[in-house]
């Protein structure tokens, strides 16, 4: 099968540059091959993933044979070169599917090296996506043959983890996302002709069905294609993130009122775009996407000028992903959404755009790059945020511009340990309407960038609701704790005030040297070290038993055990791979292999044995319980008196 009904290679219309072309090969295709076709950095790298990828090998089965009609979407390119030929291209909108293909056409070759459709080829060569993936994609390239040999018979539903993929391909350098994802593509197409999804006697008429599909292009010399980077309407792609639109949306106001400044804003996104994979790697607990990233920016950053503490509060926390575009839209106009407000003048929006590119690439480096430096000085830079991701990374995306070690601000990190962890816990917060203020906290912060530590200070001795109900806040926190000590902490941890109680055992953990950092990063699982499903015949004696006495006893063990297996003394933290594999085995049967060099996991190894009798369950779990208790108090509530307890309210 081969497509010799068409020129595959058939030229543009120079005549009329601006003219929407029929088909793919029109666009992509002059007379002696593939015009060349760049990836820009501002854009975001490659993100199909398997649904796509599905969808378009479904596409190519379903449309080959000559049947007519397949549209393969709109496209939006640059002519970067802005000569006669048009040869030189920076693809704006599309790069999904123009790298789908070309990722599609490497496979190919390696199946059908030659034949009429060979000169298509050319489109891998002439092809180039973002500068910091594209050397990885260079070598993926040299070594696909060997990659795909390797992995034959590999199942496209159960791809290899990342070490392997980076050594099959003898990657070097930081394996991003979308080297990952193009690595699966590939080995997504190498499947489908594997078994038999895709014909390798059918690849010249899977080609045709790109080659002539539908599609229409604007084709600019200027940066006027910014005004449609957002108008991708292209059901098989990836939907536009947040932060896309709103580069969109800066892009289109800075070209419609500033020109050529519009470069400024491509040239900020596509470092922030290259710092996607670290932001990812760098977080210290769960990922972070650079769109919660966003979020947190524009409320204490943004371009820069916040000038109230009221604006700390802007956008809300809970604020969708619309609301965040409008939030922009209205600081570009300076109308703050105020309909009434006349607008400020459009410079104002141009230099309100270019800086908040600038000042958001700044926040991503601090979270990818001084964060991570400064936690090896300090591990309370990352506990905190393990603690409070949101309100942490708030507070460091403001320090870390007055400050340049972490050791500038070690003073300030402990008391800002316990407000977060002491704030809320107490019954004078709840029910209340007005309980938080960190947006006029964390304005005194910037505004008063030496005195961070005596700032949060006040506010830990007092709390956010002042001298009347919060006064001595340390001591309402102590009170409290001291009150469900028994009923709460010591006998139902497991279900009162859980993410409390996980990072109190976390830190008691690791005041014992144990390692738990990666496990709290991946979100740990809580290990009853005493299983809650456990076994009547692990009761002392239970066996000798009549079955009227194992009635009676059943009765009795079940109340008293129920009373304190959910106890704090109980609970370990691990993976949950992890507790999977522990499952409900007997106590003494448990091992932690992986923790056995310090804490309680060691503690644990070393009273195996004790944990034979189940009259020893209830002391061990008391014993580690009152232990944990008490070095919640002395490290995570702060009960000095301040002489900065004046309400800053």
């Amino acid at each position: 099968m081969n497509d010799t009904s068409v020129n595959p290679y058939q030229a543009a219309d120079t005549e009329n540059k601006e003219k929407a072309s029929s088909t793919f090969q029109s666009i992509f295709f002059l007379e002696e091959g593939a015009r060349a076709i760049r990836v820009p950095d501002y854009q975001r790298a490659y993100s199909w993933e398997q649904k796509q990828i599905e969808l378009f090998i479904k596409d190519l089965v379903d449309y080959q044979g000559g049947r007519n009609g397949y549209y393969f979407g709109h496209f939006i390119a640059e002519d970067v070169a802005n000569n006669s030929d048009w040869e030189d291209w920076e693809i704006v909108d599309g790069q999904q599917r123009v790298t789908t293909f070309v990722l599609f056409l490497m496979v190919c070759q390696l199946h059908s090296p030659s034949g009429s459709h060979a000169i298509t080829y050319s489109m891998i060569d002439q092809f180039a996506t973002v500068s910091y993936d594209l050397e990885a994609f260079r070598t993926i390239r040299t070594n696909l043959s060997a990659f795909l040999e390797k992995n034959r018979n590999l199942k496209a539903n159960h791809p290899p983890p990342d070490d392997q993929l980076i050594k099959d391909l003898d990657l070097k350098g930081s394996f991003t996302r979308s080297q990952r994802k193009m690595a699966l593509a590939l080995l997504h197409f190498h499947s489908a002709f594997q078994n038999a999804t895709l014909e390798k006697d059918g690849i010249a008429a899977y080609i045709h069905v790109i080659m002539n599909a539908h599609c229409s292009l604007h084709l600019a010399t200027d940066k006027s294609v910014a005004v449609n980077i957002f108008e991708m309407h292209n059901t098989r792609g990836v939907p536009l993130t947040t932060l896309e639109i709103i580069k969109a949306t800066l892009m289109k106001f800075v070209y419609d009122h500033g020109g050529s400044q519009v470069v400024e804003i491509q040239q900020e996104f596509g470092e922030i775009y290259g710092m996607e994979e670290q932001l990812e790697a760098s977080t210290f607990r769960g990922e972070m996407t650079m769109e919660q990233l966003l979020r947190l920016h524009l409320r204490v950053v943004d371009d820069g000028m916040k000038l109230s503490a009221n604006e700390f509060d802007l956008p809300r926390m809970n604020s969708s992903s619309d609301d965040l575009v409008e939030y922009v839209t209205s600081r570009l106009r300076f109308t703050d959404g105020d309909k009434t407000k006349p607008e400020r003048p459009q410079e104002d929006g141009v230099q309100y755009a270019i800086n908040l590119a600038k000042e958001f690439k700044r926040s991503m480096l601090i979270i990818c790059q001084t964060l991570p430096e400064w936690d090896k000085e300090d591990h309370l830079v990352g506990d905190v945020l393990i603690l409070e991701r949101g309100l942490s990374c708030e507070f460091f995306l403001i320090v870390c511009r007055h400050f340049q070690r972490a050791r500038d601000v070690a003073s300030a990190l402990p008391p800002w340990e316990k407000l977060l962890f002491t704030r809320d816990f107490h019954d004078a917060y709840h029910g209340k309407s007005y309980r938080d203020n960190f947006p006029l906290l964390l304005y005194e912060c910037r505004s008063s960038a030496n005195e961070i530590e005596n700032v949060i200070r006040r506010y830990l001795a007092d709390g956010f609701r002042g001298r009347d109900t919060t006064k001595g806040l340390q001591s309402l926190v102590v009170a409290f704790l001291e009150e469900n000590k028994e009923k709460s902490i010591l006998n139902n941890a497991f279900y009162w005030w859980k993410h409390k109680m996980i990072y109190a055992i976390y830190k008691y953990e690791t005041d014992q040297n144990s390692k738990l950092r990666d496990v709290m990063k991946a979100s740990p699982s809580v290990e009853h070290i005493l299983p809650q499903e456990w076994d009547w015949i692990w009761i002392d004696g239970y066996q000798k038993l009549s079955p009227e006495e194992q009635a009676v006893q059943k009765e009795v063990s079940s109340k008293e055990i129920g009373y304190f297996i959910n106890g704090i003394g109980n609970l370990l933290l691990i993976t949950s791979s992890e507790n999977t594999s522990a499952g409900n085995k007997h106590p003494a049967d448990k091992v932690y292999p992986r923790y056995s060099e310090g804490g309680s996991y060691k503690e644990h190894d070393e009273n195996r044995e004790k944990w034979r009798s189940s009259k020893e369950w209830a002391r061990l779990i008391h014993k580690r319980g009152e232990k944990i208790f008490e070095f919640m108090l002395s490290t995570l509530v702060d009960v000095s008196e301040s002489p900065l307890s004046s309400s800053p309210d």
